[in-house]
Parts: C-alpha cells; sequence; structure tokens
C-alpha cells in the first residue's frame, strides 16, 4: 500500500523538458554552497538527517522541500517543477521514470562512485538504465497488516490467519463481538494484498503475471480478474463496506491509531505513529489465498536519490557528499530512526522493532516481494497504477464486477501503448 512513493510523473512533455534545465544558484550570502533537496516525506522526518549532515559539512547548506505535508502528491509536485525549470540538486527518483529522466540528462550516472559499493544488486538493478545505475537506493519496503491486538482479541484471536478465507471469518467474528470496524483499507491502496497473491503465482513461472500482460501475452481480464473475485469477498462478506472509496491513508491510519479498527494495511513507516498512540498492537503476515502458499507480499526496493545531471562544481560535490552521508551507517540509522524507512545495504544491518518482526522476516529477509508495475510498460506505470484503484473503487461501490474492472484496465493499457 506504500502507493504515492512508487508512483511518478507519466507525462513525457514535461520530461523532455528537463534537458533544459539547470542547477539553481551554486551559492548562498553566507557564502556556503547551497544544495536543494527535493524529497517525498515530510521536513519534519527528514531534518534530523540533514542537520547531522550539515554538521559534518559546515561548508553546505541544504534547501528542503517537498509537498504539502505528504508523500500523495509527490508527483504531480515534481512534474510541476519540471515544467518550470526548478529540478533540485538532489531528489528521490522512483524507477518507474528513470529512464525518461536519465534520456534527458537529468540524472547523473552513479555507477561508478564509491558509495555504490554499498548498495546490493537488487536496489541497483531497480535503479539502472541500460546496466548503469543513476540513483541510489539505500532502503526497501514491504506491506504488512497491522493489527489491533486487544480488538482481536475479543473475537479470539491473537494474530492474522494464514488464508484468506481464514481471515474474512476472523473479520466476520470481530464484528460478531462488538467490533464496529474490522478492516479498512483505503482509496488509494485498495486491494492491498493482490500483489502478494501475483507475487507467490509469479515465483513458479518463467516471467511474472504482470511481465506477461506487458508483454501481450496475457491480458489483465485473463490474469487477474480471479484475484479481484477474491479481494470482493469483503463486500459480500459485509466486513468491508463501501466507505472505503472516500477513506484517504490518513483517515484510515487515524481510526487504527484511536483505537477503533482492528485491523489496516500498513507498513515499517507507521512503527513510530503507532506506539506514539499509546495502543496495543503488532505487523502480521498478509493472508495468502491458499494453505501452504509460500508468502507474499507488496514490496520492493525504495526510489533512490538522484544526482540532477545538470549541476557541478561545488554543487555536485556537495551531491556527492549528500548521498555518501545517506549511505553511511550514521545516515542509515537516522533514516530508519526518522523516516520509518528499512535499511537495505551491505553496510548495515537494521535493528527492526519487534513490532514488525514477523514481516521482516517473512518477506524481506526472504525477498518475498512483489510489485507490480516493474512488469508493465515504463510510459504508463503511474496512470496504470491509479487506474487499478479507480476500478477497484467501483467494485467497492457494486456499479461494476471484478471481471469488468480488469476489461476496464485492459483498455487502459492500450491508451498507454
Amino acid at each position: 500500500m506504500k502507493n504515492t512513493w512508487q508512483t511518478i510523473v507519466g507525462a513525457g512533455a514535461a520530461i523532455a523538458m528537463i534537458a533544459s534545465l539547470a542547477g539553481c544558484g551554486s551559492g548562498s550570502a553566507s557564502g556556503k554552497t547551497e544544495l536543494t533537496f527535493f524529497a517525498n516525506n515530510t521536513q519534519d522526518v527528514y531534518q534530523p538527517v540533514i542537520d547531522a549532515f550539515e554538521k559534518k559539512n559546515p561548508d553546505i547548506k541544504i534547501k528542503f522541500s517537498t509537498t504539502n505535508g505528504s508523500q500523495a502528491g509527490y508527483q504531480q509536485t515534481l512534474q510541476t517543477r519540471i515544467s518550470g525549470g526548478q529540478l533540485a540538486d538532489v531528489y528521490v527518483a522512483p524507477p518507474e521514470q528513470l529512464s525518461d529522466l536519465v534520456k534527458n540528462g537529468a540524472a547523473k550516472d552513479l555507477t561508478n562512485e564509491s558509495f555504490m559499493s554499498r548498495i546490493g544488486d537488487t536496489n541497483k538493478a531497480q535503479a539502472s538504465v541500460n546496466g548503469k545505475v543513476y540513483a541510489m537506493s539505500i532502503t526497501a519496503w514491504t506491506n504488512a497488516y497491522a493489527y489491533n491486538k486487544d480488538l482481536l482479541a475479543k473475537a479470539g484471536y491473537d494474530s492474522i490467519p494464514e488464508t484468506w478465507d481464514e481471515f474474512i471469518d476472523m473479520l466476520k467474528a470481530l464484528k460478531d463481538a462488538g467490533v464496529e470496524k474490522p478492516y479498512l483499507e483505503p482509496k488509494a491502496g485498495l486491494g492491498a494484498l493482490v500483489e502478494g497473491w501475483i507475487g507467490y503465482d509469479s515465483s513458479k513461472q518463467s516471467k511474472s503475471v504482470d511481465q506477461q500482460i506487458g508483454d501481450g501475452d496475457s491480458t489483465f481480464a485473463k490474469s487477474y480478474t480471479k484475484y479481484y473475485k477474491q479481494w470482493a469477498k469483503l463486500f459480500s462478506a459485509g466486513v468491508m463496506g463501501s466507505e472505503v472509496t472516500g477513506l484517504a491513508d490518513d483517515q484510515v491510519r487515524s481510526e487504527f491509531a484511536a483505537g477503533r479498527l482492528a485491523v489496516m494495511p500498513s507498513g515499517y513507516w507507521d512503527v513510530n505513529t503507532f506506539k506514539d498512540a499509546g495502543i496495543n498492537f503488532a505487523f502480521g503476515r498478509m493472508p495468502m489465498l491458499h494453505k501452504g502458499d509460500t508468502p507474499y507480499a507488496p514490496g520492493a526496493a525504495d526510489s533512490g536519490y538522484a544526482i540532477n545531471g545538470k549541476i557541478d562544481g561545488a554543487k555536485l560535490k556537495a551531491a556527492e557528499s549528500f548521498l555518501d552521508f545517506l549511505s553511511s551507517e550514521e545516515g542509515l540509522k537516522l533514516i530508519q530512526d526518522n523516516i520509518g524507512l528499512i535499511p537495505s545495504t551491505k553496510n548495515y544491518t537494521p535493528d527492526i522493532d519487534e513490532t514488525f518482526k514477523e514481516p521482516y522476516d517473512l518477506y524481506l529477509k526472504t525477498g518475498n516481494v512483489y510489485l507490480n508495475t516493474l512488469g508493465w510498460p515504463a510510459s504508463g506505470r503511474s496512470a496504470l497504477r491509479a487506474e487499478t484503484f479507480a476500478q477497484l473503487q467501483q467494485v467497492a461501490l457494486g456499479s461494476i464486477t471484478p471481471a469488468q474492472a480488469t476489461a476496464n484496465l485492459d483498455t487502459k493499457l492500450k491508451t498507454l501503448s
């Protein structure tokens, strides 16, 4: 459900304008080198990282910017900045758009930088174009189900069941036990665990389900309909209602933090929020379709940090120093502690919070994570992912069937070809 960080601008016209961009001014009135940094999270979580870097590098001042308080508008804001010639010196570059950024000289080749020796092959591969690495991915993510232990106990449960039908039965039992909100998904994350099911089925084939769709060997209608039908059981069983089509991420998170919601799709980034709320919680597995299926969850290497390919001189040296710091042990610990991302590098072993131990062991330690967009045509990934949520919203409202939703995805894919 880490919906927003995974997608980025899909407007080729805007990307094409990057070629004309130049870095901002090379210094500031204080005589320090000013480095602009644009990220898809809030300043409060990044500030400890920035403070530590500036303390080590007193000749560099970082000017941070983000969207309006959340990750949700990152791709739109990035598009606006690109169109306006305001690309930052260092920025978060999701893999979906990396090839366009590279094509237009907006991302520096990082392949031979010394700090890249700390980065694992999986993270490098996701940030590569034509065999060269253009973004430094230093963390990884996985979805999991956050659950309220006290609410589950009302129905006699102490963990998330292994299979989907068992999970549906648990949600029914929670309702019978008086829990008004057994399960919710946000509107921009509907079908949260479907990717896990697809990931497991893909692991048994030579080519992933989504790569088959992207290559034209299959269709959404042929491949996705069975998964969407399973997900739709939430509504036919009466354990989740159509109100989810109007719920934003923060609204669902607030319900859980307030102790009113039993289960929600979440991730490591919510650990501190739920701890601060003082609720009795943990993170657990995302149920699979059948007993014995290897556990898989939505996840991938995180988007990497890129350097604007148009900067040089003192700005470029400052940018390289910043990436070097971010991938150092000190930087990685600060990123984990403050931003809630899980480091995935060769030089650092993260200390995982006890509440997240089960999904970390099931998914990240094993590599059993899957992201459907990586199999789709690069030029249409953002739009197509948004369309999946839009179609599932219609299923939730009862306006269309799961089969109609997948047929509509095929129609959308044709428009992006």
